[in-house]
């Protein structure tokens, strides 16, 4: 589908946003060289929208609402000390139209809804960014006030954020597993399934103060769960997450749109792996870029992440929706035998038995050490957090 894509005007937003990091003479901090994303916006595809999600648009109040004041954080999670108090959060899920056009300029809405599933999350369709609610409405002072202020403040100065006065936002829960059910977790996630030859997902998040990370992760249904494909650490104070209380664009190119079997699924959810972030150097105070790994700490209070906009692009416009239960192919997870250790793509509960049913192992994990069982066939039995099940035999 042609549309053609308007280079001029990208590079218009990577000027306006660079402009702003050469304000900081191309360093962030006293402490040497840093990176951070430019935030330039998104660009335009040559193939069909198929999905447009505005936060700001989820009026339903069947949903479940977003109950703080003033936006900046939500004031009814429970206190730490007992962990099992009322929250804003539910899961469940809501269906949005798939676009469709005739000229490729003009979409409307057709009568084919696609699910999007929610899982602890809270809708907020009138408040905006932390940063500008802080800044403008409330005056209680953004993120990045301090000795390095002119580098990092999250006034929409430094990088121009789309989305920085933009009302709308759903809010994924940060909260920890609860004392009365402690091994179940309780970060939230949104999650859209099988997907037809998708080309570019475009998709905006913001937090409510600095450095707050976000996963975003694919699946293409085959077989081999989830694949990260952009993670902003926490933690990493000069790093991609600087500015999240401003807001962030990101577009995510699929190349997918010429395969007519792919379905693609993602979702996005908040980063739950602080233990492996960037690792500052303590001899010259920069950052070490270390490799990402899959580990997660999905049972900690970690960050709180707020979805904005999700867009679709796609080679098709779907004439037929899944149905509403229809989950992800690939919640069929990867499980196989490596180096004596079973591996699982997603941490999950997980029970090992022998061929006779006796249980050798049970715990919370993505990965099962079997370095001191006897050869033979066992079963292992992974429980998802969304209480799918799933049993392999394996051969030790």
């Amino acid at each position: 589908m042609k549309n053609v894509t308007k280079l001029s005007l990208l590079a218009l937003l990577i000027s306006l946003s660079l402009s702003g990091y050469g304000q900081c003479g191309g360093a962030l901090t006293t402490c040497g060289n840093s990176y951070i994303t430019t935030n330039a916006g998104w660009t335009n595809s040559e193939y069909y929208q198929i999905i447009d999600i505005d936060a700001a648009k989820l009026t339903d109040a069947t949903l479940p609402q977003f109950t703080a004041a003033d936006g900046s954080k939500n004031a009814l999670e429970p206190v730490p000390a007992t962990n099992d108090g009322p929250t804003d959060f539910a899961s469940g899920l809501f269906k949005t139209p798939i676009m469709t056009t005739t000229d490729g300029l003009v979409y409307t809405p057709s009568t084919v809804k696609w699910p999007v599933n929610f899982y602890l999350a809270a809708f907020a369709p009138s408040m905006y960014t932390s940063a500008y609610t802080k800044d403008s409405l409330v005056g209680s002072g953004y993120s990045g006030t301090g000795t390095t202020a002119a580098c990092t403040l999250n006034n929409n100065t430094v990088i121009v954020s789309p989305i920085y006065k933009k009302p709308g936002f759903i809010e994924l829960s940060r909260l920890p597993a609860t004392l009365t059910n402690p091994t179940v977790s309780r970060l939230g996630y949104i999650e859209i399934d099988n997907l037809p030859q998708v080309e570019r997902i475009q998709w905006s998040y913001s937090s409510t103060s600095w450095k707050r990370g976000v996963k975003f992760d694919l699946n293409f249904n085959d077989g081999k769960g989830w694949i990260p494909q952009r993670w902003i650490a926490t933690g990493a104070g000069n790093w991609e997450a600087t500015f999240a209380e401003q807001g962030y664009q990101f577009e995510e190119v699929v190349g997918k749109q010429d395969d007519p079997s792919s379905l693609v699924s993602f979702r996005i959810r908040p980063w739950d792996g602080d233990s492996i972030d960037l690792k500052p150097n303590a001899n010259n105070c920069t950052y070490q870029a270390t490799t990402y790994t899959a580990k997660n700490t999905p049972l900690a209070q970690q960050q709180t992440v707020r979805v904005h906009q999700i867009k679709v692009f796609s080679n098709v416009i779907p004439d037929q929706a899944p149905s509403a239960v229809n989950t992800i192919n690939a919640s069929k997870l990867n499980i196989y035998l490596s180096d004596k250790n079973i591996v699982i793509s997603e941490t999950v509960n997980a029970e090992l038995y022998t061929i006779e049913g006796k249980k050798v192992f049970k715990g919370f994990t993505n990965q099962v050490d079997v370095s001191g069982l006897s050869r033979g066939i066992y079963i292992l039995k992974a429980t998802t957090k969304d209480g799918a099940i799933q049993n392999k035999k394996i051969l030790i």
